[in-house]
């Protein structure tokens, strides 16, 4: 029988797959050449994770939007510094790394194809999303990100 700990784990997928990229090469390839490395690196992660803590509910929060607009009016120099391109007519570009944007779909199809669940709201970010979850379980929650503002959702005394 195995350890059950009873935990929601939450990963804040955009920072993770990230730090994937960075941290595998990409010299990592797909048979037909096609870079995977955000991909595996994000598998690494994910299989890593899951044996060391044994979570009962895993969820890949996603952004449904990098920068939503109306955190631009209210702070307008939110994530300027990773505008790649601005539209006035829509949302702006975020800058990604060329051979990071096509590796996006197929570890959304990676996480479906494992059972994964994948949130993620219109208008906002996984940020939100984890603060959601986070604010309405029960019992505890591990969050898994490199994002140091979610610091903020640590309630020691709640376990």
């Amino acid at each position: 029988m195995r350890d059950v700990t009873g935990r929601l784990m939450l990963l804040d997928t955009a920072s993770l797959y990230f730090r994937a990229y960075f941290g595998v090469p990409e010299s990592v390839k797909a048979p037909d050449g096609t870079p995977v490395n955000a991909v595996r690196g994000l598998l690494d992660f994910i299989d890593r994770l899951v044996k060391d803590h044994r979570p009962t509910d895993l969820v890949a929060c996603m952004d449904a939007d990098w920068r939503p607009q109306w955190r631009v009016d209210l702070i307008p120099s939110y994530k300027a510094h990773r505008v790649a391109e601005e539209h006035a007519a829509g949302p702006d570009e975020e800058e990604v790394p060329d051979t990071l944007s096509p590796q996006v779909p197929v570890i959304e199809e990676v996480l479906d194809a494992l059972g994964i669940a994948r949130v993620g709201v219109a208008g906002y970010e996984a940020d939100d999303v984890i603060g959601t979850f986070t604010a309405l379980a029960k019992d505890p929650v591990d969050i898994v990100t490199g994002d140091r503002d979610l610091y903020q959702l640590v309630d020691d005394e709640r376990g």
